[in-house]
């Protein structure tokens, strides 16, 4: 009570002191701000064409529209490049009345022209058609007011945000399209390389003459390269460079020993089962009761299936990485594929209620049918919840076994030709009428239960390599110490001109741990030279365990600009190396003679005829446009010096070349022309927008 009197006393220090916590908070936020280069919001994640974009907006888009995406930092990229289109259609919609009125957005959404977005978000995954009456559902909730679920309502706003962003670049693309065209002197200048021909022997000697061995690199010969491209080798943002160690987490022999033992104690109880399917389920393994060809089987029991009795259990075997016990359930001869019709009633998510409404419903169909008082096509037409197959009266065509769900599959294969069976799956009640089951060899197919087990590390193995690991990063802290200790079959490999946003990492692919060590290189406090003191984890996802640890060091850093050796050397190793090659074979080559060249290199001469300027291509060497060029720059009758190609070094005579016939006024060549610009209008045109917007981009501080 005390204490309590004391604080009540001196209330207004307590004031003063919460007071100089906030202010300093407050700083600290405006310190922050600045820090992330200006942005002036703790939410601003970009800025483009004036409009910012912020985070707390971005994520909920992501919630609601991709929200059952393994692939986060993908799906978090297209979700940008959506943001960033967007403002820019903002812009320019603004100023050239571009828009999208109410009809035609409802049209877009639940009208017969229905928008791509809304396709891709609403179509049925086993007939691959739109979903129809789940829209009309939508849209009678929308028309009477009565959606509740604001996860929904905010999932089909976000749907909707896209759906007129697309429309209104359908209409900006449009415009753009329509306005291009072709000049007459244009269409005559490509009319002429298209059909002006020619027709010349060459020698085409391949890099691979010259062996890897007999090549030495030096870095003058990468930076002359880059220099000779520079276009195509100059970084747009600065890059980094990531000096990495690839530790492979395996099982060791003792491993697989325990594991084999494991799955052998099960064969008793696998051979006893009469629920294969339960027991499979249950001891990671799995039974489709789908009749296969004995080619369709893999591993050793192949070989032994066809002498193996119904019941019996074979294994355990190893099959791709794993031990596999095999258990006969069946064998039958079935037919090679099948036509069928079927009706179908929808049942949301297995719901009860639905599920009776639409038995009843089905059994009243069937009764109709079999009495003669309707056809099972008009029947089809008329009552099937599967838009896809009701408008061609139910026929689903022909397929093969295994290409439908389970129930279906059994019904059709083991049925009989124009009978009518009842199946239930996953997308609700079915009647099928079987109709056309064809045979065309007979083969005995054969139905098998499998239980597995993935031969993956223990947990004393991934353990004890991630000590090994650790141990290492204990004594390196720099690149050129790691160079010390790297022995055996570990490497150091460098990725190179890493962006600060990429999430994919060398060839790890993507995910977070690929984003933590890009997040790593670039953070203000790792300099160049350092490792750093974290082993990064890559996980089997499938099987829950540690399949590499990787130490990585950032190697260096290259500004915007023309890259640097170090950034893309391994990249730039194959193409300098066939310079180098070419120069060699160029000082071997002596005389003009192209039989006398070939034979010096054990190959023959080569004819090509009626080569076009504008195709480019050599027959049976691919696109060659530099030498072809050459080809048509030669007088007739005259030879060519060595000429470096796409696939090696290359020797020219020109044996004749044969004039274009003007066409008059080319006009079907400006109408190729023009088509051909205007296809290219709806990915170029947005790309061209990006460049010419400035865009801030801050993902880096929140993702």
């Amino acid at each position: 009570m005390a204490l309590i009197g004391k604080i009540r006393k001196h209330m207004w220090l307590v004031i003063v002191a919460l007071a100089v916590a906030l202010a300093g908070f407050i700083i600290q936020d405006m310190t922050s701000a600045s820090n992330r280069g200006g942005f002036g919001s703790r939410t601003t994640i970009g800025k483009v064409a004036g409009q910012k974009i912020d985070y707390i907006e971005f994520q909920k888009a992501e919630s609601a529209l991709y929200s059952g995406s393994s692939d986060i930092y993908g799906r978090r990229n297209s979700l940008w490049n959506y943001f960033i289109e967007n403002a820019i259609m903002d812009k320019i919609a603004g100023a050239n009345g571009i828009g999208v009125g109410p009809d035609e957005l409802a049209e877009l959404e639940f009208g017969t022209n229905l928008s791509p977005i809304v396709q891709s978000f609403y179509r049925n995954p086993q007939t691959g058609q739109v979903d129809r009456n789940q829209l009309n559902e939508i849209k009678k909730a929308i028309d009477e007011g009565t959606v509740t679920n604001p996860e929904f309502a905010t999932r089909f706003n976000e749907l909707r945000k896209q759906v007129i962003k697309a429309q209104k670049q359908t209409k900006l693309i449009n415009m753009v399209s329509k306005a291009l065209y072709t000049p007459t002197w244009l269409a005559e200048t490509m009319d002429k390389m298209n059909n002006e021909t020619a027709t010349f022997e060459y020698v085409k000697i391949p890099f691979d003459v010259i062996p890897d061995a007999e090549i030495t690199l030096t870095d003058d010969d990468y930076a002359a390269y880059i220099k000779e491209n520079e276009v195509k080798y100059t970084n747009k943002e600065e890059v980094r460079n990531i000096a990495y160690v690839v530790y492979d987490v395996k099982a060791t022999l003792e491993d697989s020993l325990k594991l084999k033992e494991a799955i052998t104690l099960l064969k008793s109880d696998f051979s006893s089962s009469t629920n294969d399917s339960l027991f499979t389920s249950t001891h990671n393994g799995y039974f489709l009761n789908n009749y296969v060809k004995k080619d369709e089987i893999t591993g050793n029991l192949k070989d032994s299936i066809a002498l193996m009795n119904v019941g019996q259990v074979f294994g355990p075997y190893m099959d791709k990485g794993q031990y596999v016990v095999a258990k006969l359930t069946g064998r039958k001869i079935l037919a090679d594929s099948a036509k069928a019709s079927h009706i179908l009633r929808n049942v949301a998510d297995g719901d009860p209620v639905q599920l009776v409404a639409a038995q009843k419903f089905i059994d009243s169909i069937k009764t109709a049918i079999t009495s003669g008082a309707i056809s099972f096509s008009d029947a089809a037409t008329a009552n099937s919840q599967d838009p896809g197959s009701a408008a061609k009266g139910g026929d689903l065509g022909t397929f093969a076994p295994g290409a439908m769900v389970p129930q279906f599959n059994d019904a059709v294969f083991n049925g009989k030709e124009g009978e009518l069976y009842t199946v239930t799956t996953q997308f609700g009640i079915h009647l099928i009428k079987v109709g056309k089951l064809t045979f065309k060899t007979n083969e005995m197919k054969y139905n098998v239960a499998y239980i597995s087990q993935p031969i993956i590390p223990s947990e004393g193995t991934q353990n004890a390599r991630l000590d090994k690991v650790m141990a290492i990063l204990e004594t390196t802290k720099k690149v050129e110490e790691l160079e010390k200790v790297v022995t055996g079959e570990e490497k150091i490999e460098v990725a190179g001109s890493i962006k600060k946003n990429d999430f994919n990492f060398a060839t790890l692919g993507s995910g977070q741990t690929s984003r933590d060590i890009i997040k790593w290189a670039f953070d203000e406090d790792t300099d160049v030279g350092d490792v750093s003191s974290t082993a990064y984890t890559y996980t089997d996802e499938a099987n829950y365990v540690d399949s590499k640890y990787v130490v990585v060091g950032l190697k260096s850093t290259n500004k915007a600009g023309l890259a640097t050796v170090e950034s893309i050397k391994s990249t730039l190793e194959p193409l300098v190396k066939n310079v180098k090659k070419a120069e060699k074979i160029k000082s071997k080559i002596s005389g003009t003679d192209l039989n006398a060249i070939a034979l010096s290199f054990g190959k023959t001469t080569a004819k090509a005829e009626n080569v076009t300027f504008g195709s480019a291509s050599i027959p049976d060497s691919g696109q060659e446009p530099l030498v072809v060029g050459k080809a048509f720059a030669l007088a007739r009758g005259a030879n060519s010096s060595p000429i470096i190609g796409i696939g090696g070094v290359y020797i020219l005579k020109l044996i004749s070349k044969t004039p274009a016939t003007p066409e008059q006024g080319s006009f079907s060549q400006k109408m190729q022309l023009t088509q051909t610009a205007r296809s290219q209008v709806n990915y170029r045109l947005m790309e061209a927008l990006k460049k010419s917007n400035k865009v801030d981009d801050n993902r880096f501080a929140f993702f």
